[in-house]
């Protein structure tokens, strides 16, 4: 093994980090154990690190342009090695706002679905995808837990 470069380390798990950059690191290493058509569920209060977990995702997945927070638009599609659909529904009050404002089918789809406060729809979660929860322990530090939705059912 080359002494530069770290052992690689399961994302599945819980795990802390200390500063942004290692909770890049972590999202990173997490996009790798993803394929077109994954869901991924990031759950956690404002300011836990949602959107650098789901920016640092598509930076892997070859998204070069800025990934704000689509808080207001509810959904920004972007161009990676597969669509990227990067979701917010911080402002959504029902699954049902969801449905009728047609985000549902991305919830399925080829590409990959990034949906950020999505315990808010969890009843629209799909049977195969992922889980990533946020703690907030300081300014700095983050407990994120990965994990499979096939285990949590």
């Amino acid at each position: 093994m080359n002494p530069a470069t770290p052992p690689t380390v399961s994302p599945v798990g819980s795990h802390v980090t200390k500063s942004e950059a290692e909770t890049e690191q972590l999202a990173a290493a997490f996009a790798r154990i993803l394929n077109p058509g994954s869901w991924v569920g990031l759950i956690g209060a404002l300011g836990s690190g949602k959107s650098v977990f789901a920016r640092a995702v598509g930076r892997a997945w070859g998204v070069e342009v800025a990934m704000p927070s689509p808080t207001y638009t509810l959904m920004n599609c972007l161009a990676g090695r597969c669509p990227i659909y990067h979701m917010d529904l911080y402002r959504i009050e029902s699954a049902d706002e969801l449905d009728f404002a047609g985000l549902t089918p991305y919830f399925s789809s080829s590409g990959i679905c990034l949906v950020e406060w999505a315990e808010k729809a969890h009843s629209l979660w799909p049977a195969m995808g992922w889980t990533v929860t946020f703690d907030q322990l300081d300014e700095n530090s983050r407990r994120i837990e990965i994990a499979s939705l096939r285990e949590s059912h």
